[in-house]
């Protein structure tokens, strides 16, 4: 009788043992994938707040030269009066259509300036909202500047002296005037204008 209880007790203490060893390797392989994931969180959230969408000078070319890639270019005809009156009203309307979206574009920018709202708790969103009001302050400035050139263009038309060169008096053009309405010079001319320029500031 007394040789079968220490049997028992030998069986009983390798049982937990076993136990032991099967538990580690399950607690690390879970500790590695929860570490990995706030890292990759962190990195799409910075990339989302870099990408801010500014109006620059060749966004504002780009509209200027989509208004002209939208006029209809004039049927010319044969033998036909150069700067008749079906000529003179249709540049009355293209610059009466530019002048119209530019005054729009002036109202829009008038509203923004007394809608100012400068509080800013953050000092970079303080900057890039000043940045982005003085360059649409250029832009506008830019468009003042040829809204006073496109009335200038309706007093030559009414004069009858618009579409011819300022500098030598022949035509300029009905294609060069619906690529450029306030042209005042021919190509020959503004090349040679151009010129000069380059050479006194370059």
């Amino acid at each position: 009788m007394p040789t079968k209880k220490p049997l028992k007790k030998s069986v009983k203490a390798k049982a937990p043992s076993k136990k032991v060893v099967a538990k580690k390797p399950v607690a690390s392989k879970k500790a590695t994938p929860k570490k990995a994931t706030p890292k990759k969180e962190s990195a799409k959230k910075t990339s989302t707040k870099k990408i801010t969408p500014k109006k620059t000078k060749a966004t504002v070319k780009y509209e200027e030269s989509q208004f002209l890639a939208s006029i209809k270019p004039y049927a010319l005809k044969k033998n036909e009066k150069y700067m008749n009156a079906k000529q003179k009203q249709h540049f009355l309307d293209i610059l009466g259509s530019w002048k119209h979206q530019l005054q729009i574009e002036q109202d829009r920018t008038a509203d923004k300036i007394q809608k100012n709202v400068s509080h800013f708790p953050d000092e970079s969103d303080r900057a890039t909202h000043e940045e982005e009001f003085t360059l649409e302050l250029r832009t506008r400035e830019r468009e003042r500047k040829l809204l006073s050139k496109i009335n200038e263009s309706v007093e030559d038309l009414k004069a009858s002296d618009y579409g011819y060169c300022a500098s030598c008096g022949i035509e300029i053009g009905i294609r060069r005037l619906e690529a450029r309405p306030t042209a005042t010079r021919c190509i020959d001319c503004k090349t040679i204008e151009e010129i000069h320029e380059r050479q006194q500031y370059g």
